[in-house]
């Protein structure tokens, strides 16, 4: 990486004077040459005089260029011929520049050749979609992508997609039974426009885009353009734009793409909705004769296949769901957010209701780290202040009733991607529901405990989060297995190091928060006039196919490596996610054709359901961990020299029958039982609790 200092005012009259200089040679030529003809000669000077003249002319664009570098690097806004904006502040001196960004003459020139074939393929010109071909391979460069996005402008970017789309009209007027070649090939065109795109944007690479680039593409992306031949219609840039992006979902946008041109297209949208009175804009399918179709195949309806233009927005919160980086960078505060989850709804009930949202957002808040937990608790308070006015109780009744749940359904297409994210922090939930925090400012969302960032959620919006999640089967098991996880670990955890206080906390804290989360998916269920059996399949499943007999992986070494080592094993478990352990865990029991093969225990309810799966837990680790009387160790149940208990889920039918019978004498897992039923029972009496005070709140208005 190379540098250079430069005077940008300096180079800016040097640019001139070199511009100017080939322009008078040019002349100069010119005149001379007209002359000789005139007297029919010629004078090799003449050619002389014109290579020095185009020689000049060629370097003024690099001038410029490192006019342009330098002014960017000093923060100096400039017009489109490049002069510093009315009221810049100009820096004093030599400003240093990256000389590795300039890009060379060759590559420019391969550019100058490619920009004109994506305007001939997006007329139709198959020819030039050929040609364009063998450059694929070079749209990921980032100098030559930069080189083609500054010869083709944002104005191409905003009018390609516009021509494709009236194309396929044409062709759809015609009659002709399909439009998949053509649309195949605009989507092979713009996809490669879109990695060129992204590569182009991207500041940690020495070659992209300047700032001033940047802008005029936001500025390009608010105009309406005109599509040709379409009567006057017209659509905004990012509309194109979004079908861009929508060509190459997996396309690498980097953060700062998505916290600058991204947020812009968030903002444009919401200023779009505003100016048409909050009214939706429809994604047009082919049978739509009056609209622009889509110039891809895309199928933006949530379980449809059928073909429509693609959610400008959609579109792009896909691309950043592809990173935690990007999808941070776009949705990372609290304005936009709201937005997106709030304000937005009805947009997202005309296309996939937010699953590509609820991506993007399960890359963002998934993870461990501050930012991730900071934007989990804030989307669990604007789900919660979403879904509390649709409540209802009535008197003597413990049913919720929703009004019109259909408004909460707008956005269905989170909630599994919401169940992931509640799974992956079921540690700091837990931990809430002791807590109790109430709502803390956006910059207090996260403490630090042990150098650890620790989630502050509220119990009160875990429940409405937790209500609106579980009408979702997959949100709902995700949550249930996040913290069946997390408990199992602990429970062991806590056996196999003899922390009797630990053991008693975990019990008491996890059954209370299985009872909230086993209420609100039967509550769910009812509120939605669907039969909610009195333990729901998924849970009673779990449990029959005995989940919480399957041991933690190398939990017996305990003994063995010493108890300071007992960590690591415990958070080796789950290193790579609750969900993942969770899903551990099933694949181990019979529920996926595992170990386990009869069922252990019937649950003929929810609260039932969770107390089997805890005593469970609590005898695997039990036996695990040898928290048993040893004495004259003789039952159906014993192996080994020296006897020991056999691992309960090893165990078949009559000698788990003989155990629980053996175990009530000689283990004190009938009282932690005890303890789980009580505490179940709390989180279930508390999840009613918050509901009805909910409920009363709503009659006040």
């Amino acid at each position: 990486m190379a540098f250079s200092s430069i005077d940008p005012k300096e180079m800016h009259q040097l640019g001139y004077g070199v511009q100017n200089a080939g322009k008078g040679l040019a002349d100069c030529a010119g005149r001379l040459r007209a002359i000789l003809n005139e007297v029919e000669t010629t004078h090799p000077g003449v050619a002389a005089i014109d290579r020095v003249a185009q020689w000049l002319t060629a370097q003024a664009p690099d001038i410029y260029r490192r006019r342009d570098l330098a002014y960017e690097a000093g923060n100096v806004d400039v017009d489109v011929f490049g002069n510093p904006v009315a009221g810049a502040v100009l820096p004093s001196g030599m400003t240093r520049i990256n000389e590795s960004r300039m890009i060379p003459a060759e590559v420019r020139t391969e550019a100058e050749q490619a920009a004109p074939l994506f305007e001939a393929a997006a007329r139709g010109d198959a020819g030039a979609a050929e040609k364009l071909a063998a450059y694929k391979g070079r749209m990921s460069d980032p100098q030559f992508a930069t080189a083609l996005m500054e010869r083709l402008g944002p104005q191409a970017l905003a009018t390609l997609p516009l021509v494709m789309g009236a194309r396929v009209r044409k062709q759809l007027d015609a009659g002709r039974d399909s439009t998949q070649a053509l649309r195949q090939r605009n989507r092979d065109v713009l996809s490669m426009l879109s990695t060129a795109l992204a590569a182009a944007t991207d500041p940690a690479k020495n070659a992209h885009v300047n700032r001033r680039f940047i802008e005029e593409l936001k500025k390009q992306g608010r105009k309406e353009i005109p599509a040709p031949d379409m009567g006057g219609l017209a659509n905004p840039g990012y509309w194109s734009l979004g079908q861009i992006l929508a060509s190459a979902p997996k396309a690498a946008y980097s953060e700062w793409f998505m916290s600058t041109i991204g947020q812009d297209m968030i903002r444009w949208d919401r200023e779009y909705m505003k100016e048409r009175r909050n009214r939706v804009w429809t994604l047009p399918r082919d049978t739509d004769l009056y609209d622009l179709p889509a110039p891809i195949d895309t199928r933006p309806f949530q379980g449809s296949s059928e073909i429509g233009t693609a959610d400008p927005i959609a579109a792009l919160m896909s691309l950043a769901g592809t990173s935690r980086e990007r999808a941070q960078a776009l949705i990372g505060n609290r304005d936009l957010l709201t937005y997106l989850m709030r304000d937005r709804r009805p947009q997202w009930a005309m296309g996939d209701r937010g699953e590509s949202l609820g991506e993007a957002m399960e890359a963002a808040m998934k993870g461990a780290d501050a930012d991730s937990k900071r934007l989990a608790v804030m989307a669990t308070h604007i789900v919660s202040d979403i879904v509390r006015p649709h409540l209802s109780m009535s008197d003597g009744n413990n049913d919720i009733e929703l009004k019109d749940p259909s408004k909460l359904d707008e956005l269905s297409g989170i909630r599994d991607n919401m169940g992931r994210i509640l799974g992956e922090h079921s540690d700091d939930i837990v931990s809430t529901f002791y807590k109790n925090h109430q709502r803390r400012a956006d910059d207090q969302l996260v403490a630090i405990v042990d150098g650890q960032p620790v989630a502050r959620f509220t119990r009160a919006d875990l429940d409405f989060v937790m209500l609106d999640v579980a009408a979702d089967e997959k949100g709902y098991q995700a949550m249930l297995l996040g913290q069946i996880a997390h408990m199992r670990g602990k429970i062991d955890e806590a056996l196999a190091t003899g922390n009797k206080g630990m053991l008693g906390n975990v019990i008491a804290n996890d059954s209370k928060v299985l009872g909230h989360l086993v209420e609100a998916h039967r509550q769910a269920l009812v509120a939605r006039g669907k039969e909610a059996d009195a333990a729901d399949e998924a849970l009673r499943k779990l449990v029959q196919e005995g989940i919480g007999l399957v041991p933690i992986p190398f939990a017996q070494q305990v003994g063995k490596v010493g108890l300071k080592a007992a960590d690591s094993i415990y958070e080796n478990f789950v290193r790579g996610g609750y969900a993942k352990a969770g899903d551990w865990l099933v694949r181990q029991s019979g529920h996926a054709g595992g170990k386990t093969a009869k069922a252990f225990s019937e649950a003929a309810s929810n609260k039932i359901a969770v107390e089997e799966m805890m005593k469970q837990m609590i005898e695997s680790s039990a036996v695990a961990h040898g928290a048993y009387r040893r004495n004259d160790l003789k039952e159906s149940f014993v192996i080994g020299d020296p006897p020991k208990v056999k691992p309960p889920h090893q165990m078949n039918i009559d000698e788990y029958d003989d155990f629980a019978h053996w175990i009530v004498e000689n283990t004190t897992v009938p009282t932690r039982y005890a303890d789980a039923q009580q505490g179940v029972g709390t989180g279930i009496d508390d999840f009613v609790t918050n509901m009805r005070a909910q409920s009363k709140e709503n009659e006040k208005k």
